[in-house]
């Protein structure tokens, strides 16, 4: 069923909608109404939420403006019109925006191991000059100790690298036009994996 927009429901001659109206379909007179992409986007998250690590969860595609004021009146539209927007707002901060297809794909890869980054070699700070000797000796004894470092340090290592690349890659979507359906399909990042994982155990099994 089609939401019903500020064409359907209003005239020109017509007041703004208020908070009831609003939160029955007619929040477009406000703000824009989502794209046919954005809606579908939107859809796909409510239903398959991602990892939520750096953006907080959608919970609804409508808002729920207070119909009612602290005197028990008729909210304001002044106070409509801006709660609409800020429920506008934020619904967009909580879309997970999709990644390009090509882009997509070179992560999915990267996550999975069938792509790997080149390592970059360590520079040498400016200046440094190589040791030799009791001067190689004074040096490394003067290093820290293990132990003394960042717990938080991590070896870079091409392991390590996949996990980062399938921690990023589970939040993000990609967004393909099917033309049999005439329909946006929506993949996640987090599914794909779980797909390509389970495959991968089928294929050992076998």
């Amino acid at each position: 069923m089609r939401r019903k927009t500020a064409a359907d429901t209003l005239s020109p001659s017509t007041k703004p909608p208020g908070a009831r109206e609003v939160n029955q379909g007619s929040w477009t007179y406000y703000v824009p109404d989502f794209t046919p992409q954005l809606q579908a986007l939107l859809q796909s998250q409510l239903k398959h939420p991602p990892p939520h690590l750096t953006r907080p969860l959608l919970r609804r595609m409508a808002p729920r403006l207070e119909e009612l004021n602290s005197w028990k009146r008729p909210m304001p539209l002044n106070r409509v019109k801006n709660q609409t927007k800020e429920w506008y707002a934020s619904t967009l901060a909580r879309v997970h925006p999709p990644l390009p297809p090509q882009e997509w794909y070179r992560l999915r890869d990267l996550a999975s191991g069938v792509q790997s980054e080149p390592r970059v070699s360590r520079r040498k700070r400016v200046g440094e000059k190589a040791l030799a000797g009791e001067e190689t000796l004074l040096f490394r004894l003067s290093e820290p100790p293990p132990t003394d470092r960042s717990r938080d340090a991590h070896a870079i290592t091409p392991r390590y690298m996949r996990r980062m690349w399938a921690t990023v890659f589970a939040q993000c979507p990609v967004m393909e036009w099917e033309g049999v359906s005439e329909k946006w399909k929506v993949t996640w990042g987090e599914h794909a994996l779980h797909g390509l994982r389970r495959r991968a155990k089928e294929s050992g099994e076998g």
